[in-house]
């Protein structure tokens, strides 16, 4: 039976939460998972003696230890806080584990996690969407995630599981990364906005629409439902991909609407009548001479919050949301 650290060492940890003047602030406040919650993270990422489990903000060490105690894992816990550090290194030699355990006083945001097979949390949400993309590139396809309460940016888990210990359990499995790191982090337009994008420009059965960055997919599958359009998503992330065809087959939708995994740089755009668009100026900017270049007289673009490279607008509506929509229709040569 695995011992967690006395209450007299809890307290400890919790005053450790402040390092001394000098060292790095901490991103949270240290507040370990009960051991009830322990036992349901492992038991979800399926952890066995082959496993290296990678704890990010370790505390006392108490996830890895248990990993090494009870499946004969090897775990690694990754703490800023140097009292915590040696809390855990200490930890380790009196559950007999130290030599299946290592604990680093690194940053999380920097310390090299590759080698992991299972990766826990229990940190804040600001803090998980930090790492998401960390955890994205960094980590080998397969390798499990299960965060205790909060989710990983707007990463859809493949399974929570609720109420273990007054917290929801959250994981994740890492699917193969993007051949390169995206332009823009993923950020889902309101439904409500993306109707009123294709409004802006006039979708209509007759109308074929491409979205560059097309993220969980929800503006083409909406072309498709709301207008009657063919749709093509053009995303980086196999990931996104992947829940963008799920999502059109779920709604019957998978013969209208197309979810290409490729780089909207490279990608051919020529059969666009409409091109929606929600990424950067700067990669609008980019993009600026592709679209020029490929579209035909007559198709519409339209992009949510930022222009295209100095081009004046055609017309500039305000979204329900209080942002701005661009709209232009790309002239004869």
């Amino acid at each position: 039976m695995l011992r967690l650290p006395t209450l007299a060492a809890a307290v400890l940890c919790a005053s450790a939460a402040v390092p001394a003047p000098g060292r790095q602030q901490p991103d949270v406040g240290y507040a370990g998972s009960t051991p009830a919650a322990i036992e349901a993270m492992l038991k979800l990422a399926e952890v066995g003696a082959k496993d290296v489990v990678y704890d990010l903000g370790s505390g006392d060490g108490r996830i890895v230890i248990a990993a090494a105690k009870i499946y004969g894992a090897r775990g690694v816990g990754v703490e800023v806080d140097p009292r915590l550090v040696a809390l855990s290194r200490q930890a380790a030699v009196e559950q007999g584990v130290a030599d299946r355990v290592s604990f680093v006083q690194g940053d999380l945001f920097t310390t090299d996690i590759s080698p992991a097979t299972v990766v826990t949390l229990f940190l804040w949400p600001s803090v998980n969407r930090r790492l998401e993309t960390k955890l994205r590139f960094e980590l080998k396809p397969g390798t499990r995630i299960v965060s205790n309460s909060f989710g990983i940016g707007h990463w859809r888990p493949d399974r929570t599981v609720r109420g273990v210990a007054g917290s929801d359990l959250l994981f994740w499995i890492v699917p193969r990364a993007p051949a390169r790191v995206p332009d823009v982090p993923f950020e889902p337009t309101d439904e409500r906005v993306a109707y009123e994008m294709l409004s802006l420009a006039g979708a209509t059965e007759r109308d074929v629409v491409y979205d560059l960055g097309s993220g969980d997919g929800r503006i083409p599958v909406l072309a498709a439902q709301k207008h009657g359009a063919r749709a093509v998503g053009v995303e980086l992330d196999p990931r996104l991909v992947g829940m963008s065809r799920d999502v059109a087959a779920d709604v019957g939708l998978d013969d209208r609407v197309t979810f290409v995994e490729g780089d909207l740089f490279t990608a051919a755009i020529g059969d666009a009548t409409i091109v929606t668009l929600y990424l950067s100026e700067s990669v609008n900017a980019k993009l600026a001479p592709k679209l020029r270049r490929e579209l035909r007289p007559g198709a519409r673009i339209v992009s949510r919050r930022f222009g295209i490279a100095g081009w004046p607008a055609d017309r500039t509506v305000r979204a329900s949301d209080g942002s701005e929509l661009f709209l232009w229709t790309v002239p004869s040569r």
